[in-house]
């Protein structure tokens, strides 16, 4: 009888356990994905444009992918075409051993920062808007 008893508040306590890291992670889901919707996109609509006489040099990501890479499958899904109508060049290249996807930020002409990995579309447009904001 004590054996069951035992059982009983161990596998009690044991769901009780998983219950709370299973609330906690989804708590910090939800404080995530609000944070990615409360970013606003139109502080980087313009990109940095440098006039050159000759040609007008756009800003440009550039990024290396993989055929079945998920963050680079989940790059180009979630920000290639709000860079794109923001008047970004978005170039994709092959592998170039780095991991994958890896980033190069071209402004004015010249790469000015790089960086390899992706986690979400909130993450990226603040590393780009601090980049631009950084080296303009």
């Amino acid at each position: 009888m004590t054996g069951k008893i035992l059982d009983f508040v161990l596998y009690g306590a044991a769901t009780v356990v998983i219950l709370s890291v299973i609330s906690a992670a989804t708590q910090a889901e939800r404080e995530s994905n609000e944070e990615v919707k409360q970013y606003d996109l139109i502080e980087i609509e313009q990109p940095a444009l440098v006039e050159d006489p000759k040609e007008t040099l756009v800003s440009e990501v550039i990024f290396t992918s993989q055929e079945n890479c998920p963050p680079c499958k989940a790059f180009e899904a979630n920000c290639v075409t709000p860079l794109r109508k923001a008047g970004w060049r978005v170039t994709k290249r092959p592998p170039d051993g780095r991991s994958t996807p890896s980033f190069d930020i071209k402004l004015g002409g010249r790469i000015v920062e790089s960086k390899t990995g992706y986690k979400n579309r909130g993450s990226f447009f603040r590393w780009l808007k601090k980049t631009v904001e950084v080296k303009r």
